[in-house]
């Protein structure tokens, strides 16, 4: 008989946990001994038709919105899906609300509006079914969900991202890790900074890194890119969503200075965020006078032939995880510039080409600066490298007491 795995995300829209996740169910499920449910919070995104056939994909329904609850559309959310059921549920929120209004530093205001989104959790309802294996694979919130509202004998949670950037409340997350069987990262280097943070979970965390599906990118990068110009300089492209994390805005006047220093370039950035993302975005470009230097594409569900058609891979974000992203860029053989989030050495080991820049405007202008100066032109040769057997290191990873 099967054994049943809920995997619980919340949209399948075009980004780095999504893109794992395909790979993931790709590569590291054997179909014949699990039926697969993919619990998400609203059916919807760019990958959702990438979802191999044999998951069963469920959206939760009632208040599932809260996952897409964020600062623009705070407000907005809580009316709807919380206090138009009953208006007297104001009353649970008001202490974590007060908390925020008073908060002395933006540390303590991020710590009340994670109590405040669990508090808001707490009126959805139980997930009926009963699993095996629960996955909480899109991080903190969808861990928060799996603790509370799922019915499983083994909890997994996935920790795509530097569990210490930005801060989080240890005694809140210390809790919600101690409920689950295993804390998975996706880098030695965050594996030892959660320790440090929360030795008292140290025995449940490991880290199991990104499948990154070699041969499909390969085979992917040989579609043309439509860059949507005939720029014939150096091309230096960054792949990811629009948001202060992603450290874009540090990285436009660099450009800007480096143009002025009569460097031919331009950045394209293939990536979404929110309304009020893109717009601060295109105002520090329009402010830097970046317009015809930087340019925003949006999102490619084929981002490889861009990456490979550039000159150098750029990612300047003040935190990370392991970013796929970069992981795609050595693949295709690009000279890449990373700062220093804190799995940055760990991810360029080995690498021929890169730089790692301090996380700043002068970081990454002086580092960028360097690479042009060079002039290395970088092709790899694309090595086999060995092969992994990723329904081993799954099999090991649920087995494991």
């Amino acid at each position: 008989m099967k054994k049943r795995i809920l995997v619980i995300g919340i949209t399948m829209a075009a980004a780095g946990s999504e893109k794992s996740f395909l790979s993931f169910a790709t590569h590291a499920i054997d179909y014949n001994k699990y039926d697969v449910d993919l619990l998400l919070a609203k059916k919807e995104g760019d990958f959702l038709d990438k979802v191999p056939r044999e998951i069963n994909i469920l959206e939760m329904g009632e208040m599932g919105e809260i996952f897409l609850l964020d600062r623009k559309n705070a407000s907005s959310i809580i009316i709807k899906e919380y206090l138009a059921k009953n208006p007297f549920r104001a009353f649970s929120l008001m202490p974590h609300m007060m908390k925020r209004l008073t908060a002395q530093d933006s540390r303590e205001k991020t710590f009340a509006a994670q109590r405040m989104w669990l508090e808001l959790m707490k009126k959805m309802p139980v997930f009926e079914k009963e699993y095996d294996i629960a996955l909480a694979y899109w991080g903190d919130r969808t861990m928060f969900y799996m603790v509370d509202k799922v019915k499983s004998a083994k909890k997994i949670a996935w920790l795509h991202f530097d569990y210490g950037k930005p801060p989080r409340e240890d005694a809140l997350y210390e809790a919600y890790f101690s409920a689950c069987d295993k804390v998975v990262t996706v880098s030695s280097e965050i594996e030892k900074s959660l320790k440090n943070a929360l030795p008292s979970i140290a025995d449940r965390v490991v880290t199991v890194e990104n499948i990154i599906d070699r041969e499909e990118i390969l085979r992917m990068a040989e579609e043309k890119a439509d860059f949507g110009d005939d720029f014939a300089g150096v091309r230096i492209v960054t792949v990811g969503r629009i948001c202060e994390q992603k450290g874009y805005d540090l990285a436009v006047p660099a450009i800007a200075k480096l143009c002025a220093d009569r460097y031919d370039i331009k950045w394209y950035i293939l990536g979404k965020g929110s309304e009020e993302e893109e717009a601060a975005l295109a105002e520090r470009i329009r402010s830097h006078g970046m317009e015809e230097r930087i340019s925003v594409l949006g999102i490619r569900k084929n981002p490889y032939p861009y990456i490979k058609e550039a000159d150098i891979y750029m990612q300047p974000s003040r935190h990370e995880g392991k970013p796929i992203a970069v992981e795609e860029a050595k693949i295709l053989g690009k000279s890449i510039l990373v700062t220093g989030y804190t799995s940055a050495r760990e991810q360029m080991k080995n690498y021929p080409v890169y730089k790692i820049a301090e996380i700043s405007e002068e970081g990454i202008y002086q580092n960028l600066k360097t690479m042009l100066s060079k002039k290395i032109p970088f092709v790899s040769k694309n090595p086999n490298g060995e092969k992994t057997d990723y329904k081993r290191i799954f099999e090991n990873l649920i087995s494991e007491k």
